[in-house]
């Protein structure tokens, strides 16, 4: 490759670099996202600076706020074995076309390197350990090849059970996880499973396999919801109206009611290939199985949070 010997090429180092990827997928997310950060340290802690994704698809804080020092800096190994800036930054991101749920998040800056997100609880899909989670919002098509499970939530107080988080599992494995927004809506969007061949199918089938369009899953469900977190919590009450990431991740098990009499808990579902699954608690009893009429059911999934 030739270069001009006059050319001057020009670097800037920035405070911080972050990826993002879709839970859903496991795909790496670079558009249309926005991604600010405010200095929550400082005396303006909503004043806000932009990051903006590069050619590598991270998102690069190039002037955060409080850090005009650290860009005169010359950046080598000793700066940063030394006593680089430690300051507290609030991470907003939000999705400019409603794909995802926003959240917030704090850190430290400036980050050497792309930041790297805590490994647990794992995302699935597997996914580079790097990259932040993005979970999908109640709003979100779902894609070919893709299946869903939708609720929404109420304590059994009749109130929304915000940023509850929900997980499915198939044969013990973590499939699938989202969070409800702030009127107790969700949507996990998860690739559809792989077929199951049984030969025990009823009826039987004549190949002894299960054709694509009958096959089902029983998967497991576990919920994760314990709301005082966040009322208790110095970084969530800040004033945003976004869940903490961390926070909303590290709840305490709650328990979610197949029936409004909270007789019994719903562990266990059954998803249908190519159909939604939509989750809601009995009026009476427990139905089982499916009742004839969708009067039966209420047109919410009652969840108690953790004790």
């Amino acid at each position: 490759m030739r270069t001009d010997p006059g050319l001057e090429i020009f670097s800037h180092v920035a405070p911080l670099g972050l990826r993002f990827h879709d839970v859903a997928n496991g795909e790496q997310v670079f558009d249309r996202l926005k991604v600010t950060a405010a200095n929550i340290d400082s005396g303006e802690p909503n004043l806000k600076s932009v990051a903006v994704p590069n050619r590598s698809g991270v998102f690069v804080l190039l002037n955060a706020k409080g850090l005009d020092k650290f860009k005169q800096t010359e950046l080598n190994d000793e700066f940063w074995q030394k006593n680089p800036p430690n300051k507290t930054y609030r991470i907003e991101v939000s999705d400019l076309d409603f794909r995802f749920q926003p959240v917030q998040f704090s850190l430290k800056l400036p980050v050497k390197g792309i930041y790297q997100w805590e490994t647990s609880p794992s995302s699935p899909p597997n996914t580079n350990s790097i990259s932040i989670p993005l979970y999908s919002s109640p709003t979100r098509k779902t894609a070919s090849g893709m299946s869903v499970i939708r609720a929404e939530m109420n304590n059994p107080n009749g109130k929304p059970a915000a940023w509850a988080v929900l997980e499915a599992r198939l044969s013990g494995k973590l499939i699938a996880r989202g969070f409800t927004d702030e009127v107790g809506k969700i949507a996990l969007i998860f690739p559809t499973p792989a077929p199951l061949n049984n030969s025990l199918a009823s009826p039987p089938e004549p190949s002894g396999k299960i054709p694509l369009a009958k096959q089902k899953w029983d998967l497991t469900l576990t919920l994760k919801y314990s709301p005082a977190t966040f009322i208790t919590s110095p970084i969530q009450s800040k004033k945003s109206e976004l869940p903490d990431l961390r926070l909303l991740l590290a709840q305490s098990p709650g328990k979610i009611w197949a029936d409004e009499s909270q007789t019994k808990e719903l562990d266990t579902v059954t998803l249908s290939f190519n159909k939604e699954l939509i989750l809601r608690s009995s009026r009476t009893g427990i139905l089982s199985p499916m009742p004839d009429s969708v009067s039966d059911y209420s047109s919410f999934l009652i969840v108690s949070p953790a004790i």
